[in-house]
């Protein structure tokens, strides 16, 4: 956890501790892939399955910037306090999200396993978003 006077005031109150799964390094990865050739049909497989993952992102993206896009312009000031609280817990799931995203200067990030990761993030998003 960082030392509470390095963070941003925008972060303090919220919980800082979510892994994520995000690893900082200072290189790209250099090891070269070994192909076993038994292994390329499950390979084909999975690699569908990560296309199919991406699409179904891609899809639920699509809905979030369709209902965006809709709303020519937001010119009423939101005042009621059940939308006031919904704005304040989607701070709280994107916020810290983003937070750790910028943690380190590192040019590169190792970020295994992160569709299952973004897929409850924006599952979490929607929720809060659509009831």
């Amino acid at each position: 956890m960082p030392a509470k006077d390095n963070i941003p005031d925008y972060m303090r109150g919220f919980d800082l501790n979510d892994d994520w799964g995000i690893t900082p390094v200072n290189t790209a990865p250099t090891q070269t892939p070994i192909i076993d050739n038994s292994l390329i049909e499950s390979s084909n497989i999975e690699i569908s399955k990560i296309k199919s993952d991406v699409s179904s992102i891609k899809a639920m993206m699509n809905e979030v910037m369709d209902i965006v896009n809709e709303k020519d312009t937001l010119t009423k000031e939101v005042t009621d306090a059940a939308v006031l609280q919904r704005f304040k817990d989607i701070e709280k799931v994107i916020l810290p999200f983003l937070y750790n995203l910028t943690k380190s200067d590192e040019p590169y990030i190792h970020w295994p396993n992160r569709s299952p990761i973004i897929k409850a993030l924006i599952e979490k998003i929607l929720k809060l978003t659509r009831g």
